[in-house]
């Protein structure tokens, strides 16, 4: 998802801006309607995709192939089916890189905190707290005929060090849980993302297509 977002973006965005600026010596508009033309053929492949990959049931819709060439393009230029088809290709790259971001952090935290048991002796592991690190003394006195006998002890809140391979047992067995979560929480985002894909590729073609 996260690569074809980037090509999809670059694509109609570079497009989109080179035919603007060529309206004014006659070939913006043809690049235009090109751009249209590609963004419902990428459509039908985001279509096949979904099918596959997702295993959402995306119906083709049947092509639109009546009326005269100028008619059909004003449909596909003006109807609201391809502009969904547009939003959708642009918005697989704001979606797919916030679903990369967030599976490749969950995996490789994942992953460190399943073999912190492997390296806590080599590389020190600390564990941070919704607390920022602090240190508070605790005292304890008390007064024995003129004496004044206490206890001192200092402890640090917010974080734990790990030291010891009890410890690192639990980071991994943390590790585990995450690893469960974060491919539990991928499996709803292709979930939503394939209802999304239903909801937005209903864009038909206005040509035909022959069969080779």
């Amino acid at each position: 998802m996260f690569p074809l977002g980037v090509f999809y973006f670059n694509l109609l965005l570079a497009g989109s801006l080179a035919a603007i600026g060529l309206v004014v010596v006659g070939i913006g508009i043809p690049l235009l309607v090109l751009l249209f033309v590609l963004a419902v053929e990428l459509a039908g492949f985001e279509r096949v995709l979904v099918r596959r990959l997702l295993c959402v049931d995306v119906p083709t819709p049947p092509a639109e192939t009546d009326g005269s060439l100028w008619s059909r393009t004003w449909r596909l230029v003006t109807a609201i089916q391809t502009w969904k088809a547009i939003v959708y290709l642009l918005s697989e790259f704001a979606y797919g890189s916030v679903v990369f971001g967030f599976l490749a952090s969950g995996i490789a935290t994942s992953v460190s905190f399943l073999l912190a048991p492997f390296y806590y002796t080599q590389a020190p592991i600390a564990a941070y707290g919704p607390i920022p690190p602090s240190e508070f003394t605790l005292d304890v006195l008390f007064g024995w005929d003129t004496l004044l006998i206490g206890l001192t002890r200092t402890f640090q809140l917010g974080s734990w060090q790990i030291e010891t391979l009890f410890g690192a047992l639990l980071v991994s067995g943390l590790g585990v849980l995450l690893l469960f979560v974060t491919l539990l929480l991928s499996n709803t985002a292709a979930q939503l993302w394939g209802r999304y894909a239903r909801l937005m590729l209903t864009t038909p073609r206005y040509w035909t297509i022959p069969n080779w």
